[in-house]
């Protein structure tokens, strides 16, 4: 069985829920990574850095790429032309990942696999977080400042081991270039103004929805709707 290749971007919206649909296959099938810039960052600030190198343990076509490790050339993306892959999935897929892939722009790591895979005749599933006019989406850990108590020591501060937890101010503060995600933030706060898994709508532009229009009219490009129908075509592939 081939292996399938997945295309990360910087997107919260569905990310949990993606890493638990490959981490589902990961167990029938090998999958390479490809990580964008932002989608390492991301990974990190949502706590999935494990998670990822669980579905893709180092082993030959299990392996995690990134745009910092592949620089400019992208040359593993290269395996897309080799057939190397059975599909490449990006999910999620941000906007501007999208609007580059329909347009024809290879300059990250991911939007240069999606050229490699279409020139090599490999299908592409791309889940756009962008396909309606409002959408429901999950935040990663922030401080709700309105409730900070200015503790002083701060139980966050001290329990948060990247030292990502500080004061500005006297009032809590993430520094997202240090946070891992482990919540040992939001479990400290005794007053509840750590939070995470927060809900809130946010608007799509009207680019954003017109490129992905433009996608689904791409030869080799199937467009998914949600991680549910993403599970279905991830087993198709995997189980044919």
């Amino acid at each position: 069985m081939r292996p399938i290749a997945w295309g990360i971007t910087g997107a919260g919206h569905f990310m949990e829920d993606v890493f638990n649909l490959m981490q589902e296959v990961s167990s029938e099938v090998q999958v390479t990574s490809f990580v964008s810039a932002a989608g390492e960052e991301v990974i990190r600030v949502y706590g999935l850095r494990d998670k990822l190198h669980e579905v893709s343990d180092g082993k030959r076509y299990s392996e995690v790429f990134t745009d910092r490790t592949e620089e400019a050339s992208s040359i593993h993306a290269g395996r897309m032309a080799r057939g190397v892959y059975s599909s490449l999935f990006i999910a999620p897929a941000t906007a501007n990942t999208v609007a580059k892939i329909c347009r024809g722009i290879a300059d990250t790591l991911v939007t240069n696999a999606a050229a490699q895979a279409l020139k090599g005749e490999v299908p592409v599933f791309i889940l756009p977080t962008d396909q309606s006019k409002t959408t429901e989406t999950v935040l990663p850990v922030r401080v709700e400042t309105s409730l900070c108590a200015r503790c002083d020591p701060c139980p966050a501060e001290e329990e948060c081991e990247p030292q990502a937890f500080n004061r500005r101010a006297g009032v809590g503060a993430i520094d997202y270039r240090r946070c891992m995600g482990c919540d040992l933030c939001v479990d400290a706060c005794p007053y509840g103004a750590v939070r995470r898994g927060e809900r809130i709508m946010v608007r799509s532009r009207e680019v954003d929805l017109r490129n992905v229009e433009r996608l689904r009219s791409m030869s080799g490009v199937t467009v998914l709707r949600d991680p549910g129908d993403m599970r279905c075509a991830l087993l198709r592939c995997v189980r044919g």
